[in-house]
């Protein structure tokens, strides 16, 4: 969509959502304008919410997954020292939950290797997640990364560093569409793809 015409506060708009992952300038502009559409009253709803979770919404130290307050899932006695499922991001963890396959905990990387982005295992902190594999001593690691070639990367660099550290570890399935992101796959696929884990020997 052209811009010559709009308002220069509206294409300001235009150019803050098209960061956003995954929405190019054309979903931005059709976001945009159908916010202009609608009462303000939904403008000033998102604003507000956006607002209150940068301001509440903090990282677990242990995990990485968004809580609330202190308390985090990863320290429900009931899980622990069970099985940990590692995924890229705290997307792939409401993911992995609706498919009802899975009730362990997580461990969030907040990223994936990669050599041609410059991003190394300082940057996914994986020493504290060696270090946590160390203390809980897991009965099995599900290493749930996308299957594209950086997931492929990290879920292998990362069995190496804890191959030792855990009596079981496996790896989702192939019946996840190679390429794919885990936050994409429906539901029904990724509950299979849990189910028919495979030891990365």
């Amino acid at each position: 969509m052209g811009t010559n015409y709009l308002p220069k506060e509206l294409v300001k708009l235009i150019e803050s959502l098209s960061k956003l992952p995954g929405i190019g300038n054309s979903t931005a502009s059709r976001l945009a304008l159908h916010l202009m559409k609608k009462p303000s009253d939904l403008s000033l709803e998102i604003a507000k919410s956006l607002v209150e979770a940068r301001k509440k919404v903090k990282t677990c130290p242990t995990c990485n997954i968004f809580i609330f307050d202190e308390k985090c899932g990863c320290l429900d006695s009931e899980k622990e020292g069970e099985v940990l499922c590692i995924v890229e991001n705290a997307v792939d963890v409401i993911s992995i939950e609706n498919s009802g396959e899975y009730e362990g905990q997580f461990h969030v990387l907040q990223g994936l290797l990669s050599i041609s982005q410059g991003i190394s295992p300082q940057d996914l902190k994986i020493d504290k997640l060696i270090t946590r594999v160390k203390e809980k001593k897991f009965k099995e690691i599900i290493l749930a990364t996308d299957p594209t070639s950086d997931g492929e990367f990290t879920a292998q660099f990362i069995y190496e560093k804890i191959k030792d550290l855990c009596p079981l570890i496996t790896r989702i399935a192939i019946g996840v569409p190679i390429g794919s992101e885990v936050n994409y796959i429906d539901k029904n696929t990724l509950a299979k793809s849990l189910i028919d884990r495979r030891k990365i020997d």
